[in-house]
């Protein structure tokens, strides 16, 4: 059983080869759950392991750009899955900017650090820990989550790009229920979540006596009157058609990194994980983010036989979250809008009630 220390070794080993083929290297960040394990602790089979690369350079979208050179990845390496992000580090020139970040704030709180040869991360770092819990900072990463939010669920689609099919939309949605599974982690302080953002939501939405909107949120999901049965028969299903997606891939797009010999075992722990410890309605949204993904990639590459039976297995999946049509759909889409002013005041209620939180 590889530990969550080896784990960060090889990590941190891939980064010191890494680092000097990429001359504008500034330094780089364990984010994730691999951060906040103990080192002795073991790591387990559904945990990649986060890195973010801060670069001095202009970082192209991956959604335009998904096979670039900064473009995120997943690499198998000595039994462990090692997913590293690169950032323009223009972002970190003002630490006030940093703080006010949902997305960037909780990595510098109490950052680990892997690499940082010039101090730059550390001088970041410095800066943004004493300020990390002020209300006011909160209150700004929280407004942050719910507009995107706002946005997203306002005209979810697929991006304008020749390579992105229709199907794509459904990632805009998944984005936009997670992100309304994020708010209250915000509020939380917690470490922002992605394939377990609905379970934990529900944990800081219990501690607030709202469970009501963590079921609203499932309901948002798609997953709330899925039974266990029902979820693993569409994840068997993912399985045959991520398989086909590996063999058939060639047009590079966005998350193709999580469609792969390498990311296989780590994707299929993940999602059978949270089956395994009951939270197979939760499941829903990594599911749906992933089987697009492998639709989309079926899409473009795949042959006539394995478009007919991965099309049929994915309308079964869209029907069974109540998103199979484009009624359904923008129905959904407009629930989620709707749900933002409670979600808002559910998130209040959890930022009032943290004893974390600083004045």
């Amino acid at each position: 059983m590889i530990t969550t220390g080896e784990a960060r070794g090889i990590a941190e080993a891939w980064l010191r080869e890494e680092a000097p083929r990429v001359p504008e290297f500034v330094g780089a960040i364990l984010v994730g759950s691999a951060r906040a394990r103990q080192p002795d602790a073991p790591h387990p089979a559904a945990s990649d392991v986060d890195l973010f690369l801060w670069v001095d350079a202009e970082v192209p979208s991956d959604i335009e750009h998904p096979r670039g050179r900064f473009a995120p990845r997943k690499i198998l390496r000595e039994g462990v899955v090692l997913e590293p992000s690169f950032h323009d580090a223009r972002r970190l020139a003002d630490p006030d900017a940093v703080v006010g970040d949902a997305h960037l704030a909780a990595a510098f709180a109490s950052p680990l650090i892997l690499l940082d040869p010039t101090g730059r991360l550390a001088a970041v770092a410095q800066a943004v820990g004493p300020e990390y819990c002020r209300r006011r900072h909160v209150r700004r990463r929280l407004a942050q989550v719910l507009t995107q939010l706002e946005a997203i669920s306002a005209h979810p689609r697929a991006p304008d790009l020749p390579a992105l099919a229709p199907c794509w939309r459904h990632v805009a949605l998944a984005i936009a229920v997670m992100l309304a599974a994020v708010a209250p982690l915000v509020a939380a302080l917690r470490l922002p979540t992605v394939r377990r953002s609905l379970v934990a939501a529900r944990q800081a939405l219990h501690e607030v006596g709202r469970d009501d909107l963590a079921d609203a949120l499932l309901r948002l999901a798609g997953g709330a009157t899925l039974t266990r049965a029902e979820v693993e028969e569409h994840v068997a299903e993912l399985w045959r058609a991520y398989d086909a997606a590996v063999e058939a891939r060639r047009t590079p797009v966005v998350m193709d990194w999580n469609v792969s010999r390498d990311a296989r075992a780590l994707e299929q722990a993940a999602l059978g994980e949270l089956v395994a410890e009951g939270h197979h309605r939760e499941a829903a949204y990594p599911l749906l983010q992933l089987r697009t993904a492998v639709q989309g990639i079926l899409e473009n590459d795949g042959d006539e036989e394995a478009l007919a039976w991965s099309r049929a297995g994915y309308g079964r999946l869209l029907t069974a979250l109540g998103i199979g049509s484009d009624e359904a759909f923008h129905a959904r889409a407009s629930a989620l809008q709707a749900f933002v002013p409670d979600l808002r005041l559910g998130c209040e209620e959890v930022l009032a009630r943290n004893p974390a939180v600083l004045d």
